[in-house]
């Protein structure tokens, strides 16, 4: 397949991507490569342009490279054009996804899978061994990967990926002791919903709410191997990364970024915004815009840290007479 860069450069017009092209627009590509690895007739992306080193390019010919602007850039005709731009991770990933699409997945549901529920939208895909449960509500263009179970009543938004693995709707950990002092299972009544644009990881574990639905809004990413609790509220485009654990009835704001490893605590509320970083224990609410870090999780606050380095350097000075 060749892609001539005026077809590039068109789909970016019609896309509304800010771009300055500075090359040979009558080059043609046919695949795209790493920057640590990059081919002949191919394009590549440069994520920091403070690391760019032409001499990469030495031994190739014919590359479109997407980068924020590059200083003093020389251009060889044979070698390289380039694409500016603010972003270029966004830029490079939507060439990628119009021009090298893969596969899509059209109405399929896979060998040994189990499906109950009537209420599956247009081009649904659901992989093998899976077991979707009469209540489920499944929305347009939803992927469903191998040896997912989804169980109660759980709603999935349209365009929504489920990686293998995967368990929604299964019953939180909810127990009280009775007068004999037995742990008494909590029954669980609630369901699941999972918003538009979501995507969940491998064997991550969403569990259904008590009384209420625990809630996944649109465009949140959630990693592998993360646990999301009863009754929790994730709202709209907040991303969690794998093994992070958030336990029950905490809402989590829109914007969040919760860091793989970490644990919040049940009942807590986390603001808008919020950075919780690798390995962080929060266990009080957050307000909106905040990063912690730590066990217990505390602000970060650079210009304590930066007083703090100022003093180490200070007591490291050779003492003069």
């Amino acid at each position: 397949m060749e892609i001539g860069i005026k077809d590039i450069l068109s789909y970016l017009e019609k896309s509304g991507l800010e771009y300055k092209f500075f090359g040979n627009e009558d080059l043609v590509i046919n695949k795209y490569s790493a920057l640590t690895n990059v081919k002949n007739n191919s394009i590549t992306w440069i994520k920091d342009a403070k690391r760019y080193n032409e001499n990469i390019f030495d031994n190739v010919k014919n590359i479109l490279i997407v980068s924020n602007e590059i200083e003093n850039v020389v251009l060889s005709s044979n070698n390289m054009s380039f694409i500016f731009c603010k972003n270029p991770k966004e830029v490079f990933f939507s060439i990628l996804k119009n021009f090298f699409q893969q596969e899509k997945h059209e109405d399929y549901i896979g060998v040994n899978s189990i499906v109950e529920t009537k209420f599956i939208g247009d081009k649904v895909y659901i992989g093998h061994n899976c077991f979707i449960g009469k209540d489920v509500i499944i929305g347009d263009n939803v992927i469903i990967k191998n040896n997912v179970s989804i169980e109660g009543k759980v709603v999935i938004g349209e365009n929504s990926i489920i990686h293998s693995g995967v368990v929604i709707g299964s019953d939180g950990f909810g127990y009280f002791q009775n007068s004999e002092g037995r742990n008494i299972k909590v029954p669980h009544y609630g369901g699941v919903i999972i918003g538009r644009d979501v995507e969940i990881g491998a064997n991550t574990c969403i569990n259904k709410g008590t009384l209420e639905d625990t809630i996944i809004g649109d465009n949140v990413k959630i990693d592998s191997f993360c646990h999301i609790a009863h009754n929790v509220v994730v709202n709209e485009n907040t991303v969690i990364v794998g093994k992070a654990s958030i336990a029950g009835s905490t809402i989590i704001g829109k914007n969040s970024w919760i860091g793989p490893h970490s644990i919040i605590a049940n009942g807590l509320t986390v603001g808008d915004g919020c950075h919780i970083g690798l390995g962080s224990v929060v266990l009080s609410n957050l307000e909106d815009n905040v990063k912690v870090f730590g066990n217990p999780a505390r602000i970060y606050d650079k210009s304590e840290k930066d007083n703090k380095l100022k003093r180490k350097q200070d007591t490291q000075k050779p003492k003069t007479e």
